[in-house]
């Protein structure tokens, strides 16, 4: 699950804790805090794309073997990216191209010779505008589904990679993605190269290298001749360096085109669906078998149904982490009332008005005890929540079908 949803429920309760605990301006002043923080995090997950905020992004390969890809976005030039092509030629290194949909249009035969050198292609949106990152609903998909049918009328085949314009995202992304079987392929290294002197990309992108890295070029906004000699230049640095030029797909381990047409549909579900349509349905199960076509078609059920999701989970042992969070969420509420009750108690037993302080200390220090379990306990409760829901739907739609 993204950090999005785990994020807002911390915030949430947190900022319950705060209510419980605080009283007056200080409860508003530290709910402000809280809140400035949680913002934060949202912005972070707009402009950052490696932190997987939104939706998860492979912005690194394998860690473990000396392999790098070069990927291109932006493209096509009409002069530059046939000169860049020669390039990639000579060296005999594929490349991963994120070209936009208006100029896959008015260069479809750049994007027929980059299929055909062996490159991979993949979804860069239609526009690359900068307000695609601020599209809700239907327009983001849209979007993103025409640059995938641009692709598709050009080389016959669907991608299955997305690269955010200019890395920027958003929580209506993942949903958007999902309908067109999309994955997100980022980067490690961007050296910012569009108008930065070829010299500076070159000591930019060498002083990042390691294994595993996707590295971010453009193959617009540089002469034909300055782009082929920075590329030509870089990749024989960086295999001076010992590092080999690997395709993306191999690095990520995702294939870079989709075998199922229909965005994220799966055999599964569609077979699912093929029954409902053929079947004839008898006038009192109507709506039974609507509400049946509606869960199926849903990506979520649809995930479970190809996964053929199961509790065999629960059967294994709970991770030592979440057993201890569980401990300090059931702990917190030793501390909470019974220990003001009995700091009271004590106080009229005493006769020491002294002892009654120790209650709201207590009772305070039991939420942060209670903040801090749901921290080690949050994640693994998410996932088995999303276990347990995601085989509840799939049973309700196997029982709707009988």
């Amino acid at each position: 699950m993204a950090p999005l949803p785990t994020t807002t429920i911390l915030f949430f309760l947190t900022a319950l804790g705060v209510g419980l605990t605080f009283e007056g301006p200080i409860r508003w002043f530290v709910l402000g805090l809280v809140l400035v923080v949680y913002l934060t995090f949202l912005l972070l997950g707009v402009f950052l794309l490696r932190l997987n905020f939104f939706v998860e992004a492979h912005c690194r390969g394998k860690a473990n073997q000396k392999q790098v890809a070069l990927t291109f976005d932006d493209g096509p030039d009409p002069e530059a990216t046939p000169t860049l092509l020669k390039v990639l030629k000579r060296h005999e290194i594929r490349a991963a191209f994120f070209p936009i949909g208006i100029k896959i249009k008015d260069y479809p035969g750049i994007i027929q010779q980059i299929d055909r050198e062996g490159h991979t292609l993949g979804n860069h949106s239609f526009r690359h505008a900068w307000w695609t990152n601020f599209l809700i609903g239907g327009a983001l998909s849209r979007e993103i589904k025409m640059a995938q049918e641009a692709i598709e009328a050009v080389i016959g085949k669907v991608p299955a990679y997305f690269r955010p314009p200019m890395g920027l995202t958003n929580p209506l992304l993942r949903r958007a993605l999902n309908k067109q079987g999309l994955s997100i392929i980022g980067w490690d290294i961007r050296p910012f190269d569009i108008g930065l002197e070829a010299d500076k990309v070159l000591k930019r992108v060498l002083k990042k290298i390691r294994n595993g890295s996707i590295i971010l070029l453009h193959d617009k906004a540089r002469s034909p001749a300055d782009l082929a000699q920075l590329t030509d230049k870089l990749i024989t640095e960086i295999k001076k360096r010992g590092y080999v030029f690997g395709e993306i797909q191999a690095l990520v381990d995702i294939g870079a085109y989709q075998t199922v047409k229909e965005g994220n549909q799966t055999e599964s579900s569609i077979s699912v669906l093929s029954w409902l349509e053929s079947k004839k349905r008898p006038r009192r199960d109507g709506f039974r078998f609507l509400l049946a076509r509606k869960l199926a078609t849903t990506s979520y059920v649809t995930k479970a149904i190809e996964a053929q999701v199961t509790l065999e989970v629960f059967k294994t042992r709970p991770s030592f982490k979440f057993l201890v969070g569980v401990g300090l969420v059931l702990f917190s509420y030793v501390l909470g009332w019974p220990m003001v009750g009995l700091f009271s108690f004590l106080s009229a037993y005493l006769q020491d008005p002294a002892w009654l302080i120790g209650g709201p200390v207590f009772y305070g220090f039991s939420h942060l005890v209670w903040l801090f379990g749901m921290v080690l306990a949050g994640k693994d409760c998410l996932k088995y929540g999303h276990i347990m829901l995601s085989w509840f739907l799939k049973r309700i739609v196997e029982r709707m079908l009988n």
